[in-house]
């Protein structure tokens, strides 16, 4: 024992000094770029699963509706040729069909199935809604036939309910409650913060003057032929991060941007630029109490198409009546095609126009919010960019999967 402490003592120095000098010296070695590696490996692993899964589900996503079709073609049927019901007269099928229930949303697609959404009435008996058991009612728009039913989001592998699961599970890891969606923000943050960290560790380091940073980067960008496994795992991860690090960073921010709308991505817009509120549907709601429409969904669209001067050209794409606080949103125009999506006038019980919301019109705030579910869906540019969103998607995976392998590799080489 006595050896031991001769070795780790000085002389002319108390035993308090060694651990200062020894802090002293690790301040003066402090290295950016190792914290940067540091926050990565693990900010990466904590966040591998929730990516791969991510990132697998919103590949499917991207063509939820396509996909949906495929499995589900009983559900989306059309069998029969003629002009398509009005929406008032969809509503009238689906009631009769089940009078427990109250249609909510009605898509106008003439040429295939329309998955209308239905709330449960209140049962006079109980003071509560009608257990029903199902929230989407699938109705031929030509014939009014029902196709069928089903509820959209519980955990199941059955192949009616499967994308609406893979949906739910995608936003919120089907965790009840806004807890998923602020997991999910919380998440998109994280990996936001972590594509400029990962971006920066590509950098080279000791480059002296641009053309010698620009020859080294650029080793980063590429893969090495004739390369060992582990050395083709790390150039996959890092070349993969890099060539497609602006979507990436972009699907993280959307992210934030669709689960953390008034949590962050309103308060820090609107430093820079003011978000218009949109009155109708951030008012109250009491599913208890349902206020009965004062006119029916055919009305409400000639309404809401006078009251905003709507072109006649410019066709309905759905209609959806919010009982909880009275009135009707309106849709205008083609729902699936490139661009910031569509027009929606509001009209209120009383007959007004409540709100009137365009996309590319308004504030700059308004057009970055207007950007956010069609950046992150790939709709903002049509098919091109679908695909490019279901590649990243796969690639986010990917990146997830290599970057573990590259922390197991090293790990098993630091135990050697």
């Amino acid at each position: 024992m006595t050896v031991g402490l001769a070795r780790t003592t000085s002389p002319t120095a108390p035993p308090v000094a060694a651990p200062a000098r020894q802090a002293s010296r690790t301040l003066s070695r402090f290295d950016p770029r190792r914290l940067a590696t540091l926050l990565h490996r693990y900010v990466g692993l904590a966040l591998a699963g929730f990516l791969i899964l991510s990132g697998l589900t919103g590949s499917v996503l991207v063509f939820q509706r396509e996909i949906d079709a495929w499995l589900n073609p009983q559900l989306w049927a059309v069998t029969a040729e003629g002009p398509a019901l009005s929406a008032s007269e969809i509503a009238a099928r689906v009631e009769a069909h089940d009078p427990r229930v109250r249609a909510r949303w009605i898509p106008l697609e003439p040429d295939e199935g329309l998955d209308v959404w239905v709330d449960p009435k209140i049962d006079p008996a109980t003071g509560a809604p009608y257990a029903i058991g199902y929230n989407q009612m699938f109705v031929d728009p030509v014939t009014g036939e029902i196709n069928g039913t089903r509820r959209y989001g519980p955990p199941t592998l059955n192949r009616e309910e499967l994308i609406p699961f893979i949906d739910l599970f995608h936003r919120t890891l089907s965790i009840p409650g806004l807890w998923g969606t602020w997991l999910m923000g919380g998440i998109a943050l994280i990996w936001l913060f972590d594509c400029f960290v990962g971006a920066y560790l590509t950098l080279p380091r000791g480059a002296k003057g641009p053309r010698a940073f620009l020859s080294k980067w650029k080793t980063a960008w590429t893969l090495k032929p004739r390369a060992s496994s582990t050395r083709r795992n790390l150039d996959l991860h890092r070349a993969g991060g890099l060539w497609l690090w602006g979507v990436l960073a972009t699907l993280a921010a959307s992210g934030v941007a669709l689960n953390l709308e008034h949590e962050i991505f309103e308060p820090v817009v609107g430093v820079f630029s003011p978000i218009s509120e949109n009155e109708f549907e951030h008012q109250p709601m009491d599913f208890a109490n349902p206020i009965p429409p004062a006119f029916g969904f055919d009305e409400a669209i000639v309404r809401a198409r006078d009251l905003a001067a709507i072109p006649a050209d410019q066709r309905v794409s759905g209609i959806y009546y919010a009982a909880e606080i009275g009135g009707y949103g309106v849709a205008f125009g083609e729902p699936y095609e490139a661009g910031l999506g569509i027009t929606w006038a509001y009209v209120g019980n009383d007959g007004s126009l409540i709100e009137l919301t365009r996309p590319g019109v308004g504030t700059a705030g308004d057009i970055v919010a207007q950007a956010q579910l069609p950046l992150h869906s790939g709709q903002i540019l049509g098919l091109p960019t679908r695909i490019l969103i279901c590649i990243a998607g796969l690639a986010t995976a990917g990146l997830s999967i290599t970057g573990v392998i590259i922390w197991a590799r090293k790990r098993a080489a630091r135990r050697r």
